[in-house]
């Protein structure tokens, strides 16, 4: 059985396109989850001297701070993607306004057939 040669010379563009597309795929996915990198303080026994005790406060402070820029910073970023997503919206029900005629042309929900 005799399997007939591939012209690359034809298929090369294509080929080239469909492995573009797959390795740039990952790049629009969503990014990894956000992690804070924040480090947790451990709780010192309860028989401790103030010193150890206010190490420890001083320990629940900075990672009180940690915490709460980065809640503030994804905060932030959700707004901005919501901000985004709405004015995505505005833009297409302009188009849609503008240039389809809408109802007329562009019919919401689509008419059923009389068949």
């Amino acid at each position: 059985m005799h399997t007939p040669a591939i012209d690359w010379r034809r298929r090369g563009p294509t080929l080239g396109l469909a492995f573009m597309l797959l390795i740039g795929a990952p790049a629009f996915a969503h990014s990894p989850q956000p992690t804070h990198g924040c480090a947790q303080p451990v709780r010192p026994p309860d028989k401790n001297d103030a010193d150890v005790w206010n190490r420890f406060m001083d320990q629940v402070d900075v990672y009180r701070a940690c915490m709460s820029a980065f809640i503030a910073g994804n905060n932030e970023a959700a707004d901005r993607h919501r901000a985004a997503a709405n004015a995505a919206t505005v833009e297409w029900n302009t188009f849609v306004h503008g240039s389809l005629n809408v109802p007329e042309d562009f019919p919401w929900p689509p008419a059923k057939d009389s068949n």
